[in-house]
């Protein structure tokens, strides 16, 4: 296998002349749809020594299938995913097989860029083990233009030690949740939880845990709800944490989960954080050490239960103008099988979106029954922006922890929902 790193945006273009359309130009259609001679993908992110071994075993199966057809892996950092695929669409030098964040399906159907895999999806046995909701986000018009890979659920970390020994019980609620922030900063001399303002699947869990929502489908048009009272009262919660109850510092505003908090709670200075699955092994690297103490519970809702989690993640794609779309569709099948799903689960933390692999390490087992309270953000093409560009609900809720009022900060983030959410 040969792997491609660029170092900025614009090497993709010189890259992909020289691997452009995935195929042998000196075969015809019919030979390059069959077995083509090289089969372009892009990962997304910066790629490591043990990802690219576990691509080398993919490629090793796949060429069960296809044997004289060699793969190109390029990793695309994801800080330049956005521009790398815009100048893809603009020059038609996009990919065989693609990795795509989950948010972004929706703008990147709408502006033509992915194959319509309808047909080789249905005859995949295997389709049957996908997620039913993450693969509605791959859907537009009742046509199949991708299929989930792996999901990013998730959950609160916390040291299950400084639990014991503070007789601090499973937080349920919203209050128990304050409160056990509170206990542990009090005792440990640490910020009680982290809270960072950059962190929209945080957020939107408790807004969904108190019966809000970002926007609902009205008539075929996406109508806000940031200004509504159960969103209200979520996105207030959860600056308070900050600004009111003082159990969360302020100097994780304007940032995320891994600009602080992630070290901070591995080398415990840092009583609960919410991350992800995937975080296990980083925080092994950060502090060995305390690797035995950690433990997870599910974002709870405001007055008892699990509130719903983001289902963020990758999945996959065929380029629209590949020309050996049938072998790219193999890949996708060889590197989601089973066998593959829960490598690929067990290196990298992230949950599969296959009902049939679970996780080796029992640490993570939890995220297995947060990944069945899932909910799906706005699928709208519109999306990407609002979240990414625009970064309406971070700028709203850092805004209102630096004591902005919640209610104009709303009202702000609501129009621009309604403009975005709707933009063709």
């Amino acid at each position: 296998m040969k792997y491609i790193k660029i170092a900025a945006a614009t090497a993709a273009i010189a890259l992909a002349a020289t691997a452009c359309g995935g195929s042998d130009d000196k075969k015809d259609d019919s030979s390059a749809a069959k077995d083509p001679a090289q089969l372009k993908v892009w990962m997304m992110g910066e790629g490591t020594p043990e990802q690219t071994k576990f691509l080398d075993g993919v490629e090793t199966d796949f060429k069960q299938k296809h044997p004289n057809t060699d793969v190109v892996v390029k990793y695309v950092p994801w800080p330049q995913v956005a521009a790398t695929f815009q100048k893809a669409t603009a020059g038609g030098e996009g990919p065989d097989v693609t990795e795509v964040g989950n948010t972004d399906v929706q703008s990147h159907v709408a502006s033509g860029d992915f194959a319509d895999i309808s047909d080789e999806y249905g005859k995949w046995s295997d389709g049957s083990t996908l997620n039913k909701s993450a693969l509605e986000n791959d859907k537009s018009d009742g046509k199949v233009y991708g299929v989930p890979w792996y999901g990013g659920v998730r959950g609160i970390w916390y040291r299950k030690d400084w639990f014991t020994e503070l007789n601090i019980a499973q937080p349920k609620t919203w209050d128990e949740l304050r409160a056990a922030a509170k206990k542990i900063q009090d005792a440990k001399k640490v910020p009680g939880i982290g809270a960072p303002s950059d962190q929209t699947n945080a957020l939107v869990s408790f807004i969904w845990g108190n019966g809000g929502e970002v926007a609902t489908k009205d008539g075929g048009k996406w109508v806000g709800k940031l200004d509504q009272p159960q969103a209200k009262e979520a996105v207030e919660y959860y600056a308070g944490l900050v600004s009111k109850d003082k159990v969360a510092p302020t100097k994780y505003i304007g940032k995320n989960e891994l600009q602080g908090p992630q070290q901070d709670f591995a080398l415990g200075k840092l009583g609960m954080y919410i991350d992800g699955s995937w975080a296990l092994a980083q925080m092994k690297k950060i502090s060995p050490k305390n690797a035995a103490n950690w433990a997870v519970f599910p974002i709870p809702s405001k007055t008892g239960g699990n509130a719903p989690t983001m289902a963020g993640g990758s999945d996959l794609a065929v380029w629209k103008d590949s020309k050996a779309k049938s072998a790219a569709f193999d890949y996708i099948t060889v590197l989601n099988d089973a066998k593959n799903a829960k490598a690929w689960a067990d290196l990298s933390g992230f949950s599969s979106m296959r009902s049939d692999v679970k996780f080796s390490d029992p640490v993570l087992e939890p995220f297995t029954a947060i990944a069945g309270n899932t909910k799906f953000t706005p699928i709208s093409a519109g999306w990407a922006e609002f979240e990414q560009s625009k970064k309406v609900l971070p700028n709203a809720l850092k805004a209102i922890m630096q004591g902005k009022s919640a209610d104009g900060e709303l009202k702000k983030a609501n129009e621009q929902a309604n403009s975005l959410l709707n933009a063709s």
